[in-house]
């Protein structure tokens, strides 16, 4: 199977978003991120938002076969 791109969907919470909570999507993302580089990643979505706090992240690998 051939790589062809790596996506990370962020789940962020927020008492301002429906359900209190909303899902980012992010592309072109290194093949394979390392735990450190998502918390960092996270961190930096929480320093820019109004007070969204992370949640999770999704690691999605698309891949030719």
């Amino acid at each position: 199977m051939n790589w062809n791109k790596t996506t990370i969907n962020m789940t962020m919470a927020n008492e301002n978003y429906t359900d209190g909570k909303a899902v980012r999507g992010f592309q072109n993302i290194v093949k394979e991120p390392t735990p450190e580089q998502l918390k960092t990643f996270a961190g930096v979505l929480e320093t820019l938002s109004n007070g969204d706090i992370f949640l999770k992240a999704e690691v999605v690998q698309h891949t030719d076969m």
